[in-house]
């Protein structure tokens, strides 16, 4: 039995599908499933139980109760065996016999049928009995056994693991939604869902003690598990059972959430705790060190003890923290600490924490000036003052990557000023957080709601609102609602201002492109990018590469998108969606490892932002990449991290997207009808223009192929019209592809020819590679094998180097039955590709191929496949060697 990564409970019951399979055939052993409380154990191995109807299933319980106990654990085992062993003499010179009697008794129960052990609470066990049971898993080798061994993930074992991971957010929203079957408003639920911070049984409870009035949106969502919990009452006792020096130790950390070292130590000094406690404290698991700064163990815990301490309790360690952080070094936790005992309201105490709120800001240390600015507003008499204060909270929460936290501070925000600049601008943030990491529909509501409030005092601020309306639009797959914005922004354009302007020109031109009118679009884009040149920003820039991108002048877009990425790094919450363009980009123009590398970025960076939906928008031009190179399972495995929240989300993009991927793999694979049926939708019948454009060629080569030459032909019009449009030879060449594709004889020979003519001069090596192999294919059926030899080996060379598989293999299969011997593949070039010294430096830290495949997303066999690879340039035979040549 392999070790294993990290799993979510779906890929969790898969293995254990797996290992189930294995003991049926003999091979049986014991495998480790860890998980913190509440994550899911007991309900693992009952789904397991369920996995096994033929076997003799048996279960083992551990209980506090009986920890001291020894043997109480082995007699649960032998009673479920319905063995004679005796358990009562567990003196150390009967142990072994006790054992080999017990190993002797689950061999014979599997010979009559396979064996599934369930130990849960494995650690809470008696000390004899959990050396017998791991003394019988490490003799089941050559048996049909299976012992599954359920504890916590501290507890260090010997045997394969299988992880229990916290639910994603995604996974924690369809559970709530099962355990309140009328319905949980969406912020409430946000609450809950943070608040359990993934944890199915702590979910389960919150959702359990709701009351109408938090359900009808009229009371404050929970703070805490309810008092009756069973996880907060674990919580509880960890804490009751430490010294009092431990539980102060404890009660700092909680209060404090994140304390460094020095002022532990200082705490210590001023209350004459004895440090060695603090061994103790993190030894119960309730709080941990990391990089010498305390920190609770997780926001489950620390909000269900912050819950437990006494108001006495509370305000003691508050007030300890202000006095050893007041020391001019620690300034603003420590006015963080006085405002958690402050009296309300405390104005002084308020402008104190604006100015250290002011001086975090110019550090672009948003998180701590969104907290400061937060306590402020608390402390704040005046509504209108508080609610700027809301705001700029939010605001930083934000920047910080807290989308839910400014959601929160949003919300309180509406009751407390008319002020239409205020509002507008807590309208612009709300709509600018739902484009990003909410719903795009309603992220379009708000944003027009802030263009109205802001329409009179700040007209610019106004359309840049309309301009995020516009894209929520595109996002959802709304044009309709794109046209009407489109009209309400050349309403408020005032077209002496530089940038108005160009928002004016960009919704005429894209307007008139997304009507198909790709001539009237022509000159406003031109005056898009032209005007973006001048103008500072990363949104100009996007918004000039998208004029650009539908001009056809590839080059400049991706030049305007490095620009965006560059002006990007004074505005990070941009940086994503800009990324998202510079990926876009490099992969119209035929750089697969640079585009790879920008969505990879982007990625990154979209998650620490808090920025899900422009993380989903990433994870689908990683999977249209592996797509394109014919990687089925690592288009596969990065569709499947999307799919689920596009559709929560109606994220129109991603589904338009994963449509076009698996079209690219069904050719790949020869299943033209099935690209057919799946491009129909993205070509014919599409919402999204951009990508009915960029997919046609695919879908005319499926058509053909499938031999629907009718639809093939009348989506090329299409094409063809924005193709001409452009005057760019890489559009004009898959145009010409297309036009051989359904023509026969010397017709398709010279279409072919300049197809091939258009992409050299384009300098388009995949594509054209794609059209040596089709004119390759065609030549050789037409008994021509000289002339196809000459395409068909460029062809093959060109989709070695980048790494396309698929592609490669059937190119090279053309080669030999055209008559050339290429049975071994050509010789690799020193060089690595970029994802190749990528996966290099990841191996030479140390990472297995199943951590390398998820951290860049890759499918584990697309890992090893590269390795192969990178063995072969260098020269190498193993990982060793690889470490060794990039240390």
């Amino acid at each position: 039995m392999s070790r294993s990564g990290p799993h979510g409970r779906e890929t969790a019951l898969a293995e254990l599908a797996d290992l189930l399979s294995r003991t049926r055939g003999g091979t049986g052993g014991a495998v480790e499933i860890r998980g913190g409380a509440g994550l899911g154990k007991t309900t693992l191995l009952a789904a397991a139980a369920e996995l096994a109807p033929d076997f003799r299933v048996l279960h083992v319980r551990g209980a506090a109760a009986e920890k001291t106990l020894p043997g109480a654990g082995l007699h649960q085992l032998a009673t479920a065996l319905d063995t004679p062993c005796d358990v009562s003499d567990t003196s150390p010179e009967q142990l072994f016999p006790l054992y080999l009697a017990l190993t002797r008794a689950l061999a014979a129960a599997a010979r009559e049928n396979p064996v599934l052990c369930c130990v849960d609470d494995f650690p809470l066990l008696d000390s004899v009995s959990r050396r017998g049971i791991t003394f019988c898993a490490r003799r089941m080798a050559d048996h049909a056994v299976l012992l599954l061994l359920a504890g916590d993930p501290a507890e260090h074992g010997e045997f394969p693991v299988v992880p229990l991971l916290p639910l994603s957010g995604e996974a924690s929203r369809r559970l709530l939604a099962d355990l309140v079957p009328d319905g949980v408003p969406r912020d409430l639920a946000d609450e809950l869902v943070a608040l359990a911070s993934g944890n199915p049984l702590a979910l389960t409870e919150l959702a359990a003690a709701l009351t109408p009035a938090q359900l009808a949106g009229t009371a404050p969502a929970p703070t805490a598990l309810p008092p009756e919990s069973r996880l907060r009452a674990r919580f509880r006792r960890r804490y009751e059972a430490l010294s009092p020096a431990a539980r102060q130790f404890v009660r700092l950390v909680v209060a404090g959430e994140r304390v460094d070292g020095d002022t532990v130590v200082r705490a210590a000094r001023e209350t004459g705790a004895d440090l060695c406690a603090l061994d103790e404290a993190t030894a119960s698991g309730l709080v941990r060190e990391v990089d010498d700064v305390l920190e609770p163990a997780g926001a489950l815990v620390r909000s269900s003890l912050y819950a437990e301490l006494s108001l006495a309790d509370r305000h003691a360690t508050h007030a300890l923290l202000a006095k050893v952080l007041d020391d001019g070094r620690h300034r603003l936790p420590a006015l963080v600490q006085r405002a958690a005992i402050a009296p309300r309201p405390d104005d002084a105490l308020a402008d104190e924490l604006d100015e250290a709120a002011a001086t975090a800001r110019k550090t672009k240390d948003y998180a701590s000036s969104a907290t400061a600015y937060h306590h402020a507003a608390d402390l704040t008499a005046g509504p209108h003052r508080q609610a700027l204060r809301l705001l700029a909270a939010a605001r930083d929460a934000w920047l910080s990557g807290q989308s839910r936290c400014s959601r929160t501070l949003l919300r309180r925000l509406p009751p407390l000023t008319g002020d239409h600049t205020v509002r507008g601008l807590a309208a612009l943030l709300a709509g600018e957080i739902e484009l990003r990491d909410g719903t795009p529909a309603d992220g379009h509501r708000s944003l027009l709601e802030a263009a109205d409030e802001l329409g009179t005092s700040d007209p610019a601020l106004a359309i840049t609102a309309l301009m995020r309306a516009a894209e929520a639009t595109c996002a959802a797959g709304d044009y309709a609602a794109f046209f009407t914005t489109a009209e309400r922004v050349r309403a408020l354009a005032r077209p002496e201002e530089p940038l108005p302007r160009l928002m004016s020109d960009h919704f005429a031109g894209l307007a008139a492109a997304l009507r198909g009118r790709f001539d009237e679009a022509r000159e406003p884009l031109l005056r898009v990018v032209a005007a973006a040149e001048h103008l500072a920003g990363c949104a100009p820039k996007v918004w000039a590469v998208l004029a650009a991108l539908v001009l056809g002048d590839d080059e400049r877009a991706q030049r305007l998108a490095t620009q965006a990425v560059s002006a990007a790094a004074d505005d990070g919450v941009l940086a994503p969606w800009a990324l998202e363009f510079l990926a876009h980009t490099a992969l119209r123009l035929d750089r697969y490892a640079a585009a790879t590398r920008a969505a990879v970025d982007g990625l990154r960076l979209a998650q620490v932002r808090g920025q899900h939906n422009c993380a989903i928008n990433h994870l689908a031009t990683l999977a249209l990449v592996a797509a394109l190179q014919g990687d089925r399972a690592t288009a596969e495995l990065r569709l499947a991290h999307a799919a689920d929240i596009a559709a929560a989300r109606g994220l129109a993009r991603p589904v338009v997207l994963a449509s076009w991927a698996l079209a690219c793999l069904d050719l790949a694979e020869d299943r033209a009808a099935d690209a057919v049926d799946r491009l129909r939708d993205v070509v014919v019948g599409g919402t999204d223009p951009f990508v009915r454009v960029l997919a046609t060629p695919q879908f005319v080569e499926a058509a053909v192929r499938s031999g629907d030459h009718a639809s093939a032909v009348k989506a090329l019009e299409v094409f063809e019209s924005w193709a001409r449009s452009t005057g760019g030879p890489a559009h004009l060449a898959l145009s010409q592809r297309c036009r051989a594709l359904l023509a026969t004889g010397e017709e398709a020979d010279e279409r072919y020819r300049e197809a091939l003519r258009l992409h050299r001069r384009a300098d388009r090596p995949f594509e054209l590679a794609k059209t040596e192999l089709f004119y390759g294919e065609r030549l050789r059926r037409d008994r021509k094998p000289r002339d196809a030899r000459k395409y068909l080996r460029g062809a093959w060379q060109t989709f070695q180097r980048y790494e396309a598989a698929y592609w490669a293999d059937r190119a090279r299969a053309e080669l030999r039955a055209a008559g050339e011997a290429v049975e071994h593949p050509a010789p690799p070039e020193l060089d690595l590709t970029p994802q190749q010294a990528q996966i290099s430096k990841l191996v030479a830290e140390g990472a297995t191929n199943r951590e390398i495949a998820a951290q860049l997303f890759l499918s584990p066999r697309t890992v090893e496949h590269h390795l192969r690879n990178i063995f072969a340039k260098l020269g190498i035979r193993s990982r060793v060697e690889l470490t060794t040549f990039f240390r």
